[in-house]
């Protein structure tokens, strides 16, 4: 075992949730930064229309996106519970068989995107001036669906297995790979909207290529000592974990498009307001979300080991992570609303500023209730609990949008944030009354 695979089914569980989270957490928040630059990039040299047809295209490829990257997460419980158990032989038969799901998948997904591109974009009432470059951008860019699905899965593997340095060093060289590409292919050659989106595909065939390998000289384990090879009764329990999964996170963006659609109607100062908020809450939130995977891969491996003490001990340890980063994060966001607001515009921008630091310092007192969530569902991921995990992600954002449509006529933007805490309420009450069930029935480390 190379020393960047971690066997959390031994050794300091703390300690374990720490070096899974902080590798995976800087990975995220790059990412996070590295859109930002990008944006900045196309804006500048290939103006307004092209990023406004990449902005238009951005939330039909994230829920593709999100949808690929549902299939990895449920893939990889499965594969830290061979990893835990010592099977290294179902290890990598689930390895090959989820490489084959997601190449299925991604080619049809990447079929559907190019086929019904300009159908989709008019139903998103895209305008017609930059129809045709946003068609342009959604074609080019799945075609590299497969190899988006590869660095994914790849990714996926590590994880399952401890290691979040490796999928961090081929996020890192994409993304640099990526910026590299829009200053020679936008700035320099002036190709545009098409530019962007070519180097947006070859940077992630360079982030997969790396990936395959890092994990093949790292983790030999993964591909050798027999077994790589399509297992069709894997298969079925693999979709029966990766679908459920990869529906709660395209889910997850569709609910935002809902809400994004009932705050713009309130105007220009709204939306941006909105929009300053939602960046912040991309940083904010990434460490609880990474906080839970470290506790699902832990809590899966011991689960495949058999180690109920430890799973247990994960499920206590975990939380306390996440209760006490989203205090820590709530006292920030309050304190600092109205300096990060002024990040994202000027002072000439007195309303968004005023509508922005409400909205931030509403959330702010509530920013522990995700981190609460994020770890019970964690735990139930481990557990394979992947329907009811969706079900529960799918009654928030139903809730939030519900409520934001409701309380917006009267509480204007003050109603999102009011949402998201009736959505979250709701989803740490559930959840927890499961593992309160659970825990009196005796089904607490059963999957």
């Amino acid at each position: 075992m190379h020393k960047s695979a971690r066997n959390m089914t031994q050794g300091s569980i703390p300690r374990h949730l720490m070096r899974y989270s902080v590798p995976a957490i800087l990975g995220d928040l790059f990412q996070v930064t590295y859109n930002t630059v990008d944006s900045v990039i196309v804006g500048r040299y290939a103006g307004a229309g092209a990023l406004a047809a990449v902005g238009v295209a951005s939330p039909l490829m994230s829920i593709a996106m999100f949808f690929i990257i549902g299939v990895g997460i449920g893939a990889s419980v499965l594969m830290s519970e061979f990893y835990g158990a010592g099977d290294g032989r179902s290890l990598r038969r689930e390895f090959a068989t989820t490489l084959a799901m997601g190449a299925g998948f991604s080619a049809v997904i990447a079929l559907g995107l190019f086929a019904l591109a300009e159908p989709l974009l008019r139903l998103c009432r895209t305008p017609a001036a930059i129809l045709p470059d946003t068609a342009g951008y959604l074609r080019i860019v799945a075609l590299g669906m497969i190899v988006t699905s590869l660095y994914n899965i790849l990714a996926a593997a590590s994880r399952s297995i401890g290691d979040t340095l490796t999928p961090l060093i081929c996020l890192v060289a994409g993304s640099l790979t990526n910026v590299g590409l829009d200053m020679l292919f936008v700035a320099r050659f002036g190709l545009g909207v098409a530019g962007a989106a070519w180097a947006t595909v070859i940077s992630q065939g360079v982030a997969a290529v790396l990936c395959a390998l890092l994990l093949r000289r790292n983790e030999p384990m993964l591909f050798k000592g027999g077994g790589f090879a399509v297992d069709r009764a894997l298969l079925g329990r693999t979709m029966r974990f990766s679908a459920p999964s990869a529906l709660q996170q395209a889910g997850v963006y569709v609910g935002k498009l809902l809400v994004q659609s009932a705050v713009n109607p309130l105007g220009v100062d709204a939306i941006a307001a909105f929009n300053a908020v939602n960046r912040l809450d991309d940083y904010a939130l990434i460490p609880e979300r990474d906080i839970a995977n470290g506790e699902m891969v832990l809590v899966a491996q011991n689960h495949g080991a058999g180690n109920v003490d430890r799973m247990q001990k994960g499920l206590r340890a975990a939380m306390a992570l996440e209760v006490a980063y989203g205090l820590i994060v709530s006292v920030a966001i309050f304190a600092l609303a109205e300096p990060l607001m002024r990040l994202f515009v000027g002072a000439e921008e007195a309303e968004v500023v005023r509508l922005g630091v409400r909205y931030l310092r509403l959330m702010g007192f509530f920013y522990f209730m995700p981190g609460i969530t994020n770890g019970l569902q964690g735990y139930m991921r481990a557990l394979g609990k992947m329907k009811l995990t969706m079900y529960v992600t799918y009654s928030q954002m139903a809730t939030r949008a519900l409520f934001t449509y409701i309380l917006i006529g009267s509480l204007g933007l003050d109603a999102v944030p009011l949402a998201c805490v009736a959505g979250w309420l709701l989803m740490m009450v559930w959840e927890i009354g499961l593992i309160v069930k659970w825990r009196r029935d005796g089904r607490l480390y059963r999957a």
